[in-house]
Formats: structure tokens, C-alpha cells, sequence
């Protein structure tokens, strides 16, 4: 398989998980822009990716209309040759369309940046200080307190 195969509706509906029903309305909105032959779309491999994404996003809570805006977004500072949904991890918590790239989260909707916190290393930092802090004595404690006033 080249990146210049195309696919016939029925597989891509298959393989996306689309209903018939959205994949229709998907062209007719211009979400997707399949190949046309005659009277049967064809779809690129990349168009197939493009369909997984937002099926996912769908069926995870997002509504359509926050997922052509997180698309639109990417599409404005990206390069015009890298399709956003190929080249980015992007998933949802229901709310937001959220990318990643080269580690970094933000929002697809809004542009603005998200920071990941590895929760279970902080917790393990602030109960390592708070046993430090347990073991000194009184007047330690007001010297470490009085340093920051």
C-alpha cells in the first residue's frame, strides 16, 4: 500500500467506525474532502486517519463544532503539506480537543497551553519534605519559615 491508494466507502466506514450518516455529512460540510469518481467517493490513506481522529473525538464527548474549530486552529500554524490529525497526538477529556507535540500539550479549540504535572512525583516530593519538616526542631522550623519574609 502507497500513500496514493485510495479506499472505497464500505472499507472506510469499517475501518473508521462512521456511520454512514456522518461520513455524508462529513464531505458535505467539507470536513473531509474525498476523492470523487463518478458518483463514488474515494479516500485517501490520510483521509482515513483524519476520520479515525474525529470519530474518537465524537465518541469520546466533543462536539462537531469544537473539532472543525480545533482543525481550523491547527491548520493555521502548521505547514500547509502536514495534515494536523496525521501528524499530531490529539485526544479529548470531553471538553477540549488536546494536542501533543514533542511533548507538549495545548488546546486545539483555544491555542492555549496545557502543563503536565506527573502527579504521583510531586505527592512523593511534598511527603519527603513534610517528613524532613517532621524530624527538625521548633527553632529550625522558624528559621526555614522566617526566610522567606
Amino acid at each position: 500500500m502507497t500513500l496514493n491508494t485510495f479506499f472505497p466507502t464500505d472499507i472506510v466506514l469499517r475501518v473508521t467506525g462512521a456511520s454512514a450518516n456522518q461520513l455524508k455529512y462529513w464531505v458535505k460540510i467539507g470536513l473531509i474532502k474525498p476523492l470523487k469518481e463518478g458518483k463514488r467517493y474515494l479516500y485517501s490513506f490520510r483521509d482515513i486517519i483524519k476520520l479515525r481522529v474525529v470519530t474518537n473525538l465524537k465518541n469520546n464527548g466533543l462536539s462537531l463544532q469544537k473539532i472543525r474549530k480545533g482543525i481550523d486552529n491547527l491548520a493555521k500554524v502548521l505547514p500547509v503539506e502536514d495534515d494536523p490529525l496525521a501528524r499530531l497526538v490529539i485526544f479529548t477529556d470531553g471538553q477540549d480537543m488536546i494536542a501533543m507535540e514533542k511533548g507538549m500539550y495545548f488546546s486545539a479549540t483555544s491555542m492555549q497551553r496545557y502543563f503536565r504535572f506527573d502527579l504521583e512525583h510531586l505527592q512523593a516530593s511534598i511527603l519527603e519534605i513534610q517528613s524532613e519538616a517532621a524530624d527538625m526542631d521548633d527553632e529550625s522550623l522558624i528559621k526555614i519559615s522566617s526566610v522567606g519574609t
